[in-house]
């Protein structure tokens, strides 16, 4: 199809508001009194912000009510209410006289701040002419009343994007007059009723991201007004047969990506004759490929695709705007796409595509493609000749993670989004490369083998947004680019680069992302840096600079990420009425300076992120940080999903470890170690519940551990090793269930150490403290050659090293314990004779009435007899 689904989506769109906006300034007659009275009734019931009101704000009583901004009527009585975007919050009551506007048709309230449940009257209440209800992006919660789905007169419901809103699909009744239908972004659960094939008038059905699961039913077959259905991120599972989808005569859009439907793809669907757009990736479709269409998306599918042949005796995939097959185990290029003269969009990354890129790819659509992703397979060059320079349509370019060697291709001015990363280019960055970067937004060559000084010319990269050429052989001066007012991030980090930072940021600096670790950089923090208050990540870790610590960055509330170990950074960290208020600040690493005094306990408490538990282990979300606002694909799916990954390089539970989606995925980290900061640990770490890791080794730091670690409930490592810590390790440390890694060894620590969690941590944690001692600890006595295991060692051989004699009771009651039991027990049957008679005719009591009677008897005989033979040996003896 010639025309674009996108546009028809938005003419679609624009219809519908244009003509709903026509219904809702219009005016029929004088308004009645009755229906002003409730208006401004209801009107002062509501709360609202004044100054971004367009309609609210100018209901009076000296103006006819039906001329009013949003208000439509017929007759003088009220039928349409359009107050959407009108700043609205607190909710709407029951009782609001609203609900007493019985001749409406028309309620808009989308775009507020309701934050409510939905009002129960709007379903009970007197609306019985209502025919449209819009309440999207609402704030609302709670659960939907199913009987607004069955109202007999409602044509258009949309509910879409209230994310705490939960409902269910109820049985819809025959005859609905529901033509749109649209719930996206919603709680709602259970499954497709069969009762849904009753609404046979529908256009528009959206049940997009919601958690909706089961079979599709078949009596969506009855849908033949549908133009456009989006399923698309919940929970469908089961095959879709071709009877599901042969009455869908008038769709033009379906989207039923991200569920878990599997078997083969309905071949009914490649037959509906106005289809366009079509989108079945991330489930498990098996089977052969299908027809001509518009948009074409069977990513992350078990489909298999002819790769071989001209395409000419192929009978489906003709005329193709957009095709996207990414991890369908190609192997090699389709030539089925040669021919595809339409084809704006290709996708065919993650497909083990080995050998070089055909020349004959780049000539797709007369060299008019636009968006081309060839990443994560196997492929090693570019098939000559080839010229890229001539593709005056190609805005998009992803050729990373593959092994591609040799020179960098020279590129079209025109792109937006390159990415070369993660290949095997070992020459140089071309001298002239500026000139294919002028509308550049993204620019990648991470991670290859790039060699050389950054050239100049990428001064003309004026757009530039993200820059990252980490991860290479280069060498010289930071690029001014970096400071440039359309910079967002730079990842310069793991280079030879050296020198001092531009002190070049601009007033209306836009950078969020900053990483120069690993590089050779000397002198200060430049002043100008705190123009860029957006800055989120700063990483200057692995450097030569000379500076004290950075309180010129006092105003940059967003800070996330403060990385400046392994540097020569001194001085106090002073904490003022207005210093360190960095209340979003995830990972503070100052490891391996030379800081000095006291650790500064006041600003820790403006850490707010580290005060909150944020339950990181559940989802993590993108940071996306390009704007593709000045992007001709802004309005396509594929520019949105440009992203850069956030990374710091940190020492985690002992271990060299790199955090990625600082910005999403809740992780906290201090690392104050390696300096020398002297003094008492503030108590007030203890506030920082949240905190994932802390590090405080190689200080001075002295006095006692706080027993208020015991209130990081997050914390997983903790390291205090190599100071001049004294007393006993509190037990509250016990209680911390995820400490996976705990160093306290080199101090002058003493006493039993808590909890057999802590116990089970190796003994070289806690060797270099003379006072220690506990179960699996190694332990030096006084005199000892050896240092014996503690659990192998008597009570005895149990002390401390102070020389203490410390009873430890624990140890010795259970000795007590058995002594007296056994005292208490066995001492009277042989001391005291009345008591060992009455034991022993006890027991024969209870040996009668539970030994079976011949084993009695023969125990009898031989009690008797023993007695016997004790008095004839007695008169023997006499």
């Amino acid at each position: 199809m010639t025309s674009s689904p996108i546009i028809l989506c938005l003419l679609f769109e624009f219809f519908y508001s244009t003509l709903f906006n026509h219904v809702v300034v219009s005016s029929g007659g004088q308004c009645l009194s009755d229906q002003q009275s409730l208006l401004l009734q209801f009107k002062n019931t509501l709360i609202f912000n004044p100054t971004e009101s367009k309609s609210l704000v100018r209901w009076n009583q000296s103006s006819d009510c039906c001329a009013w901004e949003g208000i439509s009527c017929e007759q003088g009585r009220v039928t349409g209410l359009k107050l959407s975007n009108e700043s609205i919050s607190g909710g709407i009551n029951d009782n609001s006289t609203l609900f007493n506007l019985q001749y409406l048709q028309s309620l808009d309230l989308s775009y507020n701040f309701i934050s409510s449940t939905i009002p129960s009257s709007i379903v009970f209440g007197n609306f019985s002419n209502l025919t449209s209800l819009q309440l999207f992006e609402c704030d609302l919660y709670g659960t939907f009343p199913k009987e607004m789905f069955q109202v007999p007169t409602l044509r258009i419901l949309d509910i879409s994007r209230n994310g705490l809103l939960e409902g269910s699909l109820p049985e819809f009744p025959p005859h609905s007059d529901l033509q749109i239908v649209n719930i996206r972004h919603t709680n709602f659960k259970g499954t497709l009723p069969s009762s849904v094939g009753n609404l046979q008038q529908l256009t528009h059905l959206d049940l997009s991201y919601c958690l909706i699961s089961g079979p599709l039913p078949k009596s969506i077959a009855k849908f033949t007004q549908l133009v456009h259905l989006d399923l698309s991120n919940n929970q469908f599972s089961d095959p879709i047969s071709s009877a599901h989808l042969e009455g869908l005569l008038n769709l033009l859009y379906i989207d039923l990506h991200n569920n878990s439907f599997n078997g083969y793809i309905p071949s009914s669907l490649f037959t509906l004759p106005l289809l366009e757009e079509i989108d079945l990736s991330y489930n498990q479709f098996s089977g052969q490929g299908p027809t001509s269409l518009g948009h074409l998306a069977l990513s992350y599918n078990n489909i298999s695709i002819n790769v071989s042949g001209n395409g000419s005796n192929i009978p489906f995939l003709p005329k193709l705007n957009i095709l996207l097959l990414r991890s369908c185990n190609l192997g090699k290029f389709p030539e089925i796409i040669k021919n595809q003269a339409e084809l704006t969009d290709l996708d065919l990354s993650n497909n083990q595509i080995y050998g070089e890129i055909p020349n004959w790819i780049w000539k797709i659509r007369n060299c008019s493609l636009q968006y081309l992703n060839l990443s994560h397979n196997q492929l090693v060059g570019i098939q000559e000749p080839y010229s890229l320079y001539n593709i005056y349509n190609l805005y998009s370019l992803d050729l990373s993670f593959n092994q591609i060697h040799g020179k960098i291709p020279i590129l079209p001015p025109q792109l937006y989004y390159i990415d070369l990363s993660s290949n095997s280019f070992t020459s140089s960055i071309p001298s002239d490369i500026g000139k294919s970067l002028e509308n550049t937004l993204c620019f990648s060559l991470s991670m290859n083998g790039l060699t050389g000084s950054i050239p100049e010319s990428i001064c003309d990269a004026t757009e530039l947004q993200v820059l990252d050429l980490s991860d290479n052989n280069l060498y010289g001066k930071i690029p001014t680019p970096a400071m440039s007012r359309s910079i967002i991030g730079v990842n310069l980090r793991m280079k030879n680069l050296s020198g001092p930072i531009p002190d070049l940021f601009r007033v209306d600096c836009s950078l969020k992302t900053l990483d120069l670790n690993g590089n050779l950089l000397t002198k200060s923090i430049p002043k100008s840096l705190a123009n860029c208050t957006a800055l989120e990540d700063l990483d200057l870790g692995n450097n030569q600079m000379l500076d004290t610590f950075p309180l010129s960055l006092k105003n940059i509330s967003g800070l996330r990420v403060l990385s400046l170990r392994s540097n020569k950074f001194y001085g106090q960290i002073t904490c003022t009425e207005s210093v360190g208020d960095w209340p979003m600040i995830q990972i503070v690493d100052i490891a391996s300076n030379n800081f000095s005094g006291e650790l500064p306990g006041k600003c820790l408490t403006k850490w707010h992120t580290m005060m909150t538990v944020t339950g990181y282990r559940q989802s993590q979300l993108d940071h996306t940080i390009l704007d593709s606002s000045r992007s001709p694909l802004s309005n396509s799916r594929f520019l949105w999903n440009i992203s850069y990954e956030d990374a710091v390089s940190i020492t985690h539970k002992g271990l060299e470890m790199q955090m990625r989606k600082i910005a999403s995925n809740g992780f906290t980290y201090i690392d104050f170690s390696s300096n020398k900061f002297h003094g008492e640990i503030p108590k007030e770490l203890g506030q920082l519940i949240s905190l994932h890791g802390l590090n405080l080794s190689n200080n001075v730091l002295s006095g006692q551990i706080p027993s208020s670690f015991g209130n990081m409930r997050q914390l997983e490592s903790l390291d205090l090793s190599r100071n001049h810590l004294s007393g006993k390790i509190p037990a509250s440390l016990s209680s911390l269930i995820f400490l996976g890694f705990l160093n306290l060894s080199h101090n002058q620590l003493h006493g039993r150490i808590p909890g057999s969690q802590i116990q089970l941590f190796p003994a070289d944690r806690f060797q270099g403290n003379q006072g220690l001692y506990g179960l699996l600890v190694t332990l030096n006595c006084p005199g000892d050659a050896a240092a014996p295991d503690i659990s192998q060692e008597t009570p005895k051989a149990n002390h401390s090293i102070s020389g203490n004699n410390e009873i430890e009771w624990n140890l010795i009651s259970a000795e007590i314990g058995f002594i007296v039991g056994f005292g208490t027990v066995i001492g009277p049957l042989v001391f005291w004779k009345r008591w060992r008679k009455w034991y022993f005719d006890r027991v024969e009591d209870i040996a009668f009435s539970i030994l079976p009677q011949i084993l009695l008897r023969k125990w009898l005989s031989w009690k008797m007899g023993t007695r016997r033979g004790v008095r004839a040996g007695g008169r023997r003896e006499s």
